[in-house]
């Protein structure tokens, strides 16, 4: 079973963080809070708030503490900036309906382990990584695309597109698409076509995930 997924969102997500090279905004004027938390947001707003949610990951990066102290940390900034629970409902595609209320409670439990497992296990690859923020459009559904171009060193720069929703009354990241494919999409496909082949069992599923946390060290 893939992960891919939980791969691209560290790729596109954590790495993109280091707009400025380390230099973090921690109190930037469009920087929104919980306390601050609205239903409209102006492009600009946004814009603001992709560019302030990369730097708080940049500081995990780029932090001395220990790797459980970074995941710790990392944990603390997805679930405050990405619909992670949105995310893994999606991918679980018609089967989030079909799976019983404990199902649906482990699997969410350990889709956000698998994901933090996955953005921990690649802190080291990523430094001088930067970013650049293109234009910010309204899709039809209410959510917005972000435009962003990922430069990375001694490799060719990557166009990712981020979805974002404020349908909770803050920004939330909802999807990203990178070379012409949604991610959760993606991730969707793996997931449900794993559980089909095991008898449309979720369950199964669910112990995949297990052992697949097991394994990690």
């Amino acid at each position: 079973m893939k992960t891919s997924f939980c791969r691209f969102l560290f790729s596109a997500v954590a790495v993109s963080g280091m707009l400025l090279s380390g230099n973090i905004v921690s109190h930037s004027p469009f920087a929104i809070s919980a306390a601050q938390a609205q239903t409209t947001y102006t492009t600009p707003q946004l814009s603001q708030w992709l560019e302030t949610t990369g730097n708080k990951m940049v500081a995990v990066v780029n932090s001395d503490v220990s790797a459980k102290e970074k995941k710790a940390k990392f944990l603390s900034v997805l679930n405050e900036d990405v619909d992670v629970d949105t995310i893994a409902k999606f991918c679980l595609g018609r089967f989030w309906r079909t799976a019983t209320p404990d199902e649906q409670k482990k699997y969410l439990q350990l889709f956000h382990q698998v994901l933090i497992n996955s953005i921990t296990d690649r802190l080291g690859e990523y430094k001088g990584v930067s970013f650049n923020i293109g234009k910010t459009s309204k899709n039809a559904d209410n959510k917005f695309t972000i435009e962003t171009v990922l430069h990375r060193p001694k490799q060719p720069d990557v166009s990712i597109q981020w979805i974002i929703s404020t349908e909770s009354g803050q920004p939330k990241v909802v999807d990203i698409i990178g070379e012409n494919a949604s991610l959760s999409v993606t991730q969707r496909g793996d997931y449900t076509s794993f559980i089909a082949r095991h008898g449309n069992s979720v369950s199964a599923l669910i112990d995949a995930l297990q052992r697949q946390i097991s394994r990690h060290p």
